[in-house]
């Protein structure tokens, strides 16, 4: 179920009820606030985007307002009563997982006149695919060992160092007595000594990029087929992320969240050598 922050109190203004003989004067009003800062119309938004909501609900003149619900794709997540012919109410609405979020929302008077409003929320999904991307590990003199998920360019350590604020990857291979990481993939705020040396080593970056790495249990079908965000967002696992993904092996699916805090899903397609070795993966990332 969409998450609600409830902010501000209902505004309530008194007025007597009608006599029973009155006449019908038809039905209330709602109408979504499209001051500064809200949303009024359909929109399309990024997934845990926050988005306020404000709602004004006025009576036929006549018939004091009695209740005002509020739903999203069917599902009723405020139900409340009201008492005098208006009320307003603000909210706020976090863009949850779902592609389509159609919210509703319904006031009803005291002759049972009820009228309604629809907002949808629409969601963000796309991908950005890079197949076949190569990193050449510490060693390596051919292949570029730097990548930004941003752009999909790859760097060598030196290009890598005039580019800090965007480089998101790099390849390594270790095996010392204290350290049998093998072929890995880290980032710069990872925090890796050792392994790289002069000037241009990630260690002396000033921006560092922190990538931070998910094991799943996809297959690499489910990767290919992946065309939407979806299964980077239902994956990632806060409580087991890690800093770098170390023994890498073909066939095995990553999901990342990058510095920018969007998404990546790699998918390991081949692990060749040691500390002149590479790396090949695809990745898709977040738009």
């Amino acid at each position: 179920m969409p998450l609600v922050a409830i902010l501000l109190a209902t505004t309530l203004f008194t007025s007597c009820s009608k006599d029973d003989e009155t006449p019908d004067y038809g039905n209330p009003v709602i109408t979504l606030k499209a001051d500064a800062g809200y949303t009024s119309q359909n929109v399309t938004v990024l997934y845990s985007d926050t988005l306020m909501v404000g709602l004004k609900f006025q009576s036929n003149g006549s018939d004091n307002l009695t209740n005002f619900k509020i739903s999203v794709n069917g599902v009723a997540v405020k139900d409340s009563t009201i008492t005098g012919p208006g009320a307003e109410f603000d909210f706020y609405i976090i863009k949850q997982l779902p592609a389509t979020e159609s919210w509703k929302f319904d006031v009803t008077d005291a002759a049972g006149h009820t009228v309604s409003k629809t907002l949808v929320i629409s969601r963000e999904n796309g991908i950005n695919s890079y197949a076949g991307v190569v990193l050449g590990a510490q060693d390596n003199a051919t292949d570029p060992g730097f990548m930004s998920a941003s752009t999909g360019a790859t760097f060598t350590i030196d290009q890598a160092f005039n580019n800090q604020e965007i480089i998101d990857l790099f390849c390594f291979y270790e095996d010392t007595p204290s350290h049998q990481n093998l072929m890995t993939l880290a980032a710069p705020g990872s925090n890796i000594q050792g392994i790289f040396t002069g000037d241009h080593d990630p260690a002396n970056y000033t921006t560092k990029n922190k990538t931070f790495f998910v094991k799943t249990t996809l297959t690499t079908a489910e990767f290919d087929g992946a065309t939407t965000d979806d299964l980077m967002l239902l994956n990632f696992d806060n409580e087991n992320k890690f800093k770098k993904a170390s023994k890498l092996e073909a066939g095995t699916v990553y999901v990342l969240q990058f510095a920018n805090s969007k998404y990546g899903i790699l998918k390991v397609v081949a692990v060749e050598g040691t500390e002149d070795g590479k790396l090949t993966f695809d990745l898709k990332v977040q738009k």
